[in-house]
């Protein structure tokens, strides 16, 4: 009888820390879904030798590595990118920006100009952080020509 007596206690015991286990784990999600949660927009860049100066990409130009990009917002701070973001041999680079609170914000992307070179595209572009645009992985093209 005791041994009867003790497994049911045992599984009514059981039962109680899971159904509490359950209702905390409940109310912590519900209390966490009202929080605002960070966002983070996607992007890449891409510089290139642009020998026609069109400020087109075309297949015969080359790509220009170690070229750096910045991100800022301009109406806060400048926003923290995820790394150094300097281009590879193959003139990319991923831009990855933490969003606090996922609020609308206009980021600026630019490069530094690297020496003997002119930029033939717009040194700065103005970008809103549409998180679900961002998703298809915009593309941000920079070109430059020798400085003679």
């Amino acid at each position: 009888m005791s041994r009867l007596l003790e497994f049911i206690l045992g599984s009514i015991l059981i039962t109680v820390f899971i159904v509490a286990f359950i209702f905390f784990s409940a109310v912590h999600y519900i209390l966490r879904a009202g929080d605002a949660a960070d966002c983070t927009w996607y992007a890449s860049a891409r510089t290139w030798i642009d020998a026609n100066a069109d400020g087109l990409v075309d297949p015969d130009e080359s790509p220009l590595g170690d070229v750096k990009i910045h991100v800022d917002d301009p109406r806060n701070q400048p926003a923290a990118v995820s790394w150094p973001a300097i281009t590879d041999q193959k003139g990319d680079v991923q831009l990855n920006v933490s969003i606090p609170g996922c609020a609308d914000t206009v980021f600026e992307i630019y490069v530094d100009i690297p020496e003997g070179y002119r930029i033939t595209t717009r040194p700065r572009l103005a970008v809103q952080s549409d998180i679900w645009e961002s998703a298809r992985g915009q593309v941000y093209y920079f070109g430059f020509v020798p400085d003679r």
